[in-house]
């Protein structure tokens, strides 16, 4: 029969009086077990047999706990379980001194919650104990019809309004905006004592090894080939003539990740080109057509590639990189308006493997300017390459896999294998604890390790390999009731955007540049992607696992742990950390520091990030290299370094990121600016470039100026003296939030710039060249019935010196404006999402998609009045349906979105300003997010001006490609907006709120996994 006892600590100060004693409340435990007793020899309470014990509001469980009369030291061991609040830990044993506040826990697993951590594991902070126990409820779901591409619906404010220096808003889609913390993320179980429910271990499941698909990761392959006459889609068609051009080459592969039939490898090339005489172009001579004598030049190629093995024979491969010629090719300055020797570089190829290590491949060969991206190139050449190719080496052995055996309590193979030598005593009371009912001898192993040679899954084929790995990891009980996304970290390069370089860590609510969703409609495939921040979100709830934890007064240490935010397992992504330290910062904040950290992407993909990685509420990202493209102020590629933050004080630092402009020093010239002392309104004229026109930099300093969150940046494309002025480009603002009655909550700005660029449709970029002001905002939402609303509201004044419409003077005039935007969607058709598992819903995707056909529309207003006088009026309406088809659960063709959004803007009025002016009165936004293959989805979005009355009928008003790897707990991706020349790559991860605890995530393989005589699968 249980017993049930209340336990206090006595003073530790001497005696005293108990009136004094009274003065301190001692901590209360109480214990409820099979069996108690008081052991004399050893002045110990002993507690065994389902033992639980609240203290202070946190529930321990263990098979035993002791603890001597003076509560000096307490120790639990065998399946020890400690929770409370949003905290979760598990662990064979636990070790405590109370006096010296030291301790060690073994084989640890569980679940920290970063924003209740400092609370909820002090042990002195106010107790819950007195609270009801909470019913468990699972989460809401949350569903999508999309994965925050930019939609038909939010396109056309990108394109059909003109952007403003008062940027429009923020976006809301679901890893943009912290849900509010749920109550509800708690882990089923006992609350109190008293009750007889007893969560059992998370144990670690065990799987089959991942399958080596190609073990070879270094190739060589010879080339020949010969140039076609054709654009780059005829070239798939073989739509096109033979030219005297023929190639000989030879390249160089490394394979630097590799997931199943999936590989990631870098790639150089060398070749030689014959072109013999033959008919030249229209293009760049005296005489067009006429014949182009003949040349021979060599060519260097970088690039990155992705290859997909369909067959164990048969594989796919995508490179995308730079291409060099030392000479202008005769036939790319003929046939081709604009022709540099630096351009982009396609290859597609296939590859048929002839033995292990031996394969005959197929390429087709392209050079571009990646729609004008490199010094405004758009076509370049194309050729066919037949080649063999020889594979060798093997993959460097993987680093030593962190050992986090399963608890005392978890079936383990293993355990007599690794268990210490011990003293029969301890060995009795180990074999008790386990339940094994077996006992070893002391330092001996019973069991020897099995050769992965020799095992069953030698024979097996990789395919059928993934595919047992696979139905292994659909068994696994996750003990995870619901999931939520709550937000997400996200890291961007940024390519040709101002501002471009690393962005200091905000609060949720803040951005540096926002979004506007309250304007006209527009595809989510043309969303703007150029100006968000570098590091945006957080990442406040971890699984972690460790070996041994050890416990001081000041937090705890580690010398290897794992760190997921994957809610499931096998994780998606974790942190494998070495010499691991938490402390608890001033703020609340519980800091945790490594020596040494690698991001694990699918268990296949390590990744070394920074050095020093702080995980805490806010967290840091150490972000150094960037490789853009900026073709209005940098003629091109550039790559740049962001240096080490400078702390100025405790409320500023300082950001800067020199940068190193190569394609503007491989050109030898430059047309970004205006001739030297010219006016800054005069045209770009094409001069020879210095030394410091090599060079740029980018500079932020942010910080909190009473009470205001501050920001102050600079852009400066060229450190030559003569053209500083014109290269350099400053902006900066202050935000803050006020509440008033009626009014409620909003955000207050103030702004000011110095030539800050923007586009505005069909006039495409414009210059503002000094401006500041301020407005104020609130935006809203509400639901009647199926239709979902929201609003915006916004009045702001400010100064202006920018480009005119009528003419290429500067007007400096002010202006006031008044801005009202609704937002509708009502749903016409509605699906079912797929089942809410790992291998379902959440295969691919943070959210479950839900197939559906829905209607969006938006109606808004813009009186702007000018200090000339004159005044602009505009009205708008546009609206349209988005499609989406599929659950995004399947590996092929499961999820399709379409959308298409129509608009139109009565006018009164113009404004004297080019940055605002309303010329696209009539749009169309058109927008096709599709699932290629597995997590590989492709989305495009395009707007055109279809007013017949306008000189700018039929111009591509926006326009954006993306390529992104969707995966339930990361994402990263590459997009470019042909339209701006902006592209950029961004990783993000995600945050989970969920219900449960989940199970040890840090791989675990018994050396005898492979015996068929244990029945393991």
């Amino acid at each position: 029969m249980a017993q049930s006892e209340d336990i206090r600590r006595p003073s530790t100060t001497g005696q005293v009086s108990q009136s004094a004693a009274s003065q301190t409340p001692p901590l209360e435990i109480q214990l409820r077990a099979d069996q108690q007793r008081f052991d004399g020899e050893r002045d110990l309470f002993v507690a065994e047999g389902n033992v639980t014990a609240q203290i202070n509001g946190g529930l321990l469980q263990a098979d035993r706990i002791e603890f001597d009369s003076n509560f000096s030291t307490f120790a639990a061991q065998g399946r020890v379980r400690y929770r409370r609040g949003a905290q979760y830990f598990q662990a064979s044993t636990l070790r405590f001194s109370l006096i010296q506040n030291e301790g060690i826990l073994k084989d640890v697993y569980g679940v920290l919650d970063l924003d209740s951590a400092a609370i909820d594991l002090n042990p002195t902070s106010p107790s819950a104990q007195g609270a009801a126990v909470r019913s468990i409820r699972p989460l809401p779901v949350l569903e999508s019809s999309g994965l925050g591409f930019p939609t038909a619906l939010q396109i056309e404010l990108s394109g059909r309004t003109a952007e403003r220096i008062s940027p429009q808003g923020d976006t809301g889609e679901f890893w943009t905006q912290e849900l509010p913390g749920s109550g509800d993320w708690v882990v089923p179980g006992p609350v109190h004592a008293e009750s007889a429910t007893h969560l059992g271990m998370a144990c670690p499941p065990v799987l089959p090894p991942i399958p080596q698909w190609h073990p070879h990761p270094w190739a060589a392959t010879a080339w020949g080939g010969q140039s076609i006459d054709s654009n780059f889609g005829d070239t798939f068609l073989f739509n096109g003539r033979m030219r005297p051009e023929y190639l000989l080459g030879v390249t160089l592969q490394k394979r630097i990740w590799k997931a199943g039939p999936l590989a990631i490898e870098l790639e150089g090339n060398l070749f030689g080109h014959q072109a013999y005489q033959q008919p030249g172009g229209e293009f760049n001579q005296a005489v067009p057509y006429a014949d182009t004598p003949g040349q021979q030049f060599g060519e260097g190629i970088l690039g990155i590639g992705a290859r997909l093995w369909l067959q164990p024979w048969l594989s796919f491969g995508v490179v995308e990189g730079v291409s060099y010629f030392t000479a202008a090719s005769n036939y790319e300055r003929t046939y081709r308006e604009n022709y540099a020797q630096l351009l982009n570089y396609l290859g597609f190829e296939l590859e048929a493997a002839v033995s292990k290590q031996l394969s005959l491949v197929g390429r087709i060969h392209h050079r571009s300017g990646a729609f004008g991206t490199y010094s405004g190139v758009r076509e370049g050449s194309n050729a066919y390459l037949i080649g063999a190719r020889y594979r060798w080496g093997r993959d460097r052995a993987a680093a030593a896999q962190s050992e986090v055996p399963p608890p005392l309590g978890c079936p383990d193979p293993d355990r007599a294998n690794r268990r210490p030598s011990q003293t029969l005593n301890q060995e009795l009371e180990a074999i008790t604890l386990d339940g094994a009912g077996t006992r070893v001898t002391a330092g001996h192993s019973s069991t020897q390790p099995e050769p992965i040679a020799q095992t069953r899954y030698s024979s097996l084929s990789p395919s059928e390999q993934e595919a047992l790995r696979a139905s292994a990891i659909a068994a696994i009980d996750q003990r995870i009731s619901s999931i939520q996304i709550q937000q997400s970290l996200t890291i961007e390069r940024r390519l040709g955007v101002p501002g471009g370089g690393q962005r200091k860590q905000e609060t949720r609510e803040q951005t540096i540049e926002e979004e506007n969703d309250y304007g006209g409609m527009k595809p989510t495939q043309l969303k703007q992607l150029g100006r968000t921040q570098l590091v945006t979100g957080e990442i406040s709830r971890w699984r972690i696992q460790a070996s041994k934890i050890r416990l001081t007064p000041e937090g705890w240490t580690a010398d290897r742990m794992g760190f997921t935010n994957d809610p499931f397992t096998p994780a998606q992504t974790r942190i494998d950390a070495e010499d691991v330290v938490a402390r608890q910062e001033p703020n609340g904040d519980i800091l945790i520091k490594a020596r040494r950290n690698r991001l694990i992407v699918e268990e296949r993909l390590p990744i070394s990030v920074s050095r020093t990685q702080r995980i805490q509420k806010q967290e840091e990202v150490d972000n150094r290299w960037v490789v853009g493209i900026d073709n209005d102020d940098r003629d091109g590629f550039f790559i740049g370094r962001n240096l080490k933050p400078i702390k100025l004080s405790n409320d500023y630092q300082l950001d800067l990121q020199p940068q190193l402009l190569v394609q503007r020093a491989i050109d030898g010239q430059t047309d970004s600016y205006v001739a030297p002392g010219s006016a800054v309104d005069s045209g770009k004229v094409e001069q020879a470039i210095t030394a410091g026109d090599a060079f740029g930099l980018e500079a932020e300093l942010s910080g909190q100026l009473w009470g205001w969150q501050t920001s102050l940046n600079a852009d400066i494309s060229s450190l030559n003296p003569s053209n500083f002025a014109n290269a350099s480009r400053y902006w900066g603002e202050l935000k803050n939030r006020f509440n008033l009655p009626v009014v409620g909550n909003f955000k207050t700005r103030m702004f000011g710039a110095y030539r800050y660029r923007t586009w505005n449709g069909s006039l495409g970029q414009t210059d503002v060249y000094s401006a500041f002001g301020g407005f104020a905002e609130q935006k809203g939402d509400w639901n009647w019935g199926q239709l979902t609303n929201t609003f915006l509201w916004r009045m702001g004044v400010g100064n202006y010196q920018a480009e005119t419409f009528e003419s290429e003077n500067l007007a400096d005039l002010w202006r006031a404006n008044i801005y009202a935007s609704l937002n509708s969607s009502y749903p016409l058709w509605r699906g079912q999402p797929a089942a809410l598992t790992p291998e379902a819903a959440y295969r691919y995707s943070p959210v479950a998609i839900v197939p559906g056909l829905t209607l969006n529309s938006n109606v808004n207003t813009l009186l702007a009045a000018y200090g000339n006088g004159t005044q602009q009026n505009t009205l708008s309406l546009s609206g349209g349906p988005t499609l989406t088809l599929g659950t995004f659960s399947k590996p092929f063709l499961d999820y399709t979105q379409v959308s298409v959004i129509g608009g139109g803007t009565l006018k009164e009025g113009s404004s004297p300003f080019d940055f605002d002016q309303a010329v696209d009165l009539g749009t169309i936004g058109m927008g096709v997010t599709q699932q290629l293959a597995g997590p590989l989805i492709i989305n495009a979005g395009l707007a055109l001006n279809v007013n017949p009355n306008s000189a700018y009928y039929g111009n591509v008003i926006n326009s954006n490609l993306e390529l992104r790897w969707q995966r339930r707990s990361y994402d990263f991706g590459f997009y470019y907006n042909p339209y701006e020349g902006i592209g950029g790559f961004r990783f993000r991860l995600h945050d989970f709120n969920f219900t449960g605890t989940g199970v040890p995530f840090v791989p675990y393989t018994p050396t005898n996994l492979n015996n068929p005589d244990k029945g393991l699968f």
